[in-house]
């Protein structure tokens, strides 16, 4: 994404719809890998309201209930950060967009990078830790 910008800030238009196409795609596999994550979660019965979550132990269920909620509150984020740079990518396609406009594609990448950011919590948080 940041390169993606600096290349438009530079003219580089072909370069910049490159690099937020990677990250388009890049960003669109993080998702289908949550839904199979999530899937593999619900097929087990770990998920709040399911029969087997009420029979874990209190720390468990604290743990699969913040889980749920803060990587599906991730998850939306990510899914709005894909539309968002979709339609910039479609405006700098028209040429709407280029490097004497280029400050949506900045605010788009200061969105994304807050949601990456983010991400940074909560891999340890539920992925690193016992």
């Amino acid at each position: 994404m940041a390169l993606a910008v600096a290349a438009l800030q530079k003219g580089r238009t072909g370069r910049a719809m490159d690099l937020l196409t990677i990250t388009l795609v890049l960003s669109s596999m993080f998702l289908v890998f949550k839904f199979f994550e999530w899937k593999a979660k619900f097929s087990h019965g770990i998920f709040p309201g399911l029969d087997h979550f009420v029979e874990l132990a209190h720390g468990e269920k604290l743990f699969f209930t913040l889980y749920f909620i803060m990587t599906g509150l991730h998850g939306v984020h990510v899914l709005i950060g894909i539309s968002v740079m979709g339609i910039v990518l479609d405006r700098i396609r028209r040429g709407r967009v280029g490097a004497r406009n280029y400050q949506i594609l900045e605010y788009t990448g200061l969105y994304w990078h807050l949601v990456d950011l983010i991400w940074i919590f909560l891999l340890p948080l539920f992925y690193l830790t016992n």
